[in-house]
């Protein structure tokens, strides 16, 4: 039998091989080792010469750093039909489909070829999407992006960012995103930027609750602050400038002439640092209204001082000289109230939690949760952080002497989830938007078989990363996606050898 032996283990193997390789081994090891094992000389000298290979191999210095590893793959038509699709969905456009197959899998493809394959795909994803019809009632967000000179209307979910609806128009009137927006589930609430046509749209669907964009509005408010504060900054730095040619100067002419433009600078510094100062208080009181919870009361903001506020502030920028001005007056005026239609939805999904744990510690880790909220958002003065960090620790102690250690977290993970929801505007269905930008700008003509199969591949792709990773929007509406969703569209597994 010799070295055959399988009742000889590995490790033991091993171990004679170190015995026997070892240069000061004692004399009459190999005849030892034959007698404990039962086996040959030869034999054990045979394992020793194995063990010497396998050393000599394994501690063959390779190349450094991680190394993929090495897969063939079979190129077959399936394959390529996958590889279109996926370059498709990453944006590619259909010559650079044809292009990327040929580099990557040695493969020339026509762009007819590409193009007929993406038909029938979209055709199926259109099936699919027709087909699907979830039942989880969710507030949506809307968004039109144009393509081509037509416009396209988005419907996500706020919570699984599943898109409801994705169509395009020749016209964006009304009846025309009223008859889309009657074709999806009911929303409690629905949010959309200020755009007319939507707007009448949601009207015509008879949609009860239409949110406005918070984000529309302070986007520009505080870009228009930033621009205002770097304008003081370069005044002052002209100042400094100026300063210090005045020193250097040594005739009386050329002083006064430094001192007469120094004086200038100055005033004009004054002048943009007090318009930077009231600008930003203005903006500093709109950007208070933002928040969901009024950390005096710990409750919900009052809809009609948070309205009043917004107009009384467009109508002191109405005195502002400006393009900018005149617009941010306008949206504050005209926005005011659809800025505050989310806060009965709010209430009443608030109310429950109130109920069970009570007015007084819901207020409590309201504050707490608007508090955290807050400093995520801006950066605030040393001396507010710490009177905000006093009120943070003052309600945490209110809210665990009322609920104790385990409904506390109870309490705080149930408030935090109803918190967190996408209350204010419409971002998400933006969010989206920005993916679906780089497809239609990479296809010199779009319709709505493009759109379909886009709205399929965003639905069953997982997510990687956040509150939603390893689902996929239609997962998380309650449909069922297999884990390789290309074979909905008609396509066989990838098989590699």
């Amino acid at each position: 039998m010799g070295a055959r032996r399988d009742d000889i283990t590995g490790s033991q193997r091993g171990q004679m091989a170190v015995e026997v390789l070892f240069p000061q081994r004692p004399r009459g090891t190999v005849t030892r080792l034959a007698q404990e094992h039962r086996i040959s000389r030869q034999a054990v000298y045979e394992i020793a010469a194995a063990g010497e290979r396998v050393l000599t191999l394994g501690l063959e210095p390779g190349p450094h750093g991680p190394q993929p590893a090495e897969k063939t793959v079979e190129v077959d038509r399936n394959r390529l039909v996958r590889g279109t699709v996926v370059l498709t969905e990453a944006g590619v456009s259909q010559r650079g489909v044809s292009g990327c197959l040929e580099e990557l899998l040695d493969t020339r493809l026509s762009p007819s070829w590409v193009n007929a394959v993406l038909a029938q795909a979209e055709q199926m994803a259109a099936a699919i999407n027709q087909r699907w019809q979830p039942t989880m009632r969710e507030m949506l967000s809307g968004d039109e992006i144009y393509s081509n000179g037509a416009p396209n209307l988005l419907v996500v979910g706020n919570d699984s960012l599943y898109i409801y609806a994705l169509t395009r128009q020749p016209v964006c009137d009304g009846d025309t995103w009223g008859c889309v927006l009657l074709g999806i589930p009911h929303p409690p609430q629905f949010a959309s930027d200020a755009g007319k046509g939507l707007a009448a749209g949601a009207k015509e669907a008879e949609i009860e609750t239409h949110q406005l964009d918070w984000d529309h509005l302070l986007r520009p408010l505080w870009g228009q602050a930033a621009r205002l504060e770097e304008q003081a900054y370069a005044a002052l730095e002209a100042v400094e400038e100026r300063a210090a040619k005045f020193e250097q100067a040594h005739t009386p002419k050329r002083l006064e002439q430094h001192l007469a433009m120094w004086e200038c600078l100055r005033a004009e510094a004054e002048a943009k640092i007090t318009c930077c100062d009231a600008f930003l208080e203005l903006a500093h009181q709109v950007d208070a209204q933002f928040a969901l919870i009024d950390l005096a009361s710990g409750q919900l903001r009052d809809p009609a001082a948070g309205t009043e506020c917004l107009r009384h502030v467009g109508q002191q920028l109405q005195a502002w000289y400006g393009r900018i001005y005149e617009k941010l007056s306008s949206n504050l005026t005209h926005w005011a109230e659809g800025l505050f239609r989310y806060q009965p939805i709010l209430a009443q999904a608030i109310s429950p939690l109130v109920e069970r744990w009570g007015a007084v510690a819901v207020r409590a880790l309201s504050r707490i949760w608007q508090i955290e909220a807050d400093e995520k958002r801006h950066p605030l003065p040393l001396v507010e952080r710490r009177a905000r960090q006093l009120l943070w620790e003052k309600s945490l102690d209110e809210a665990f002497s009322l609920l104790g250690p385990q409904q506390l977290w109870e309490a705080w993970e149930a408030l935090s989830q109803v918190l967190g929801h996408a209350w204010r505007g419409s971002m998400l269905s933006e969010c989206v938007n920005s993916l679906l930008r780089p497809v239609l700008d990479g296809r010199k003509h779009t319709d709505q078989e493009c759109l379909e199969l886009f709205r399929f591949l965003h639905n069953v792709r997982p997510f990687e990363r956040g509150k939603r990773a390893d689902h996929s929007p239609a997962h998380l509406v309650g449909l069922d996606v297999p884990d390789d969703p290309l074979i909905l569209l008609g396509l066989a597994p990838k098989v590699s050898i």
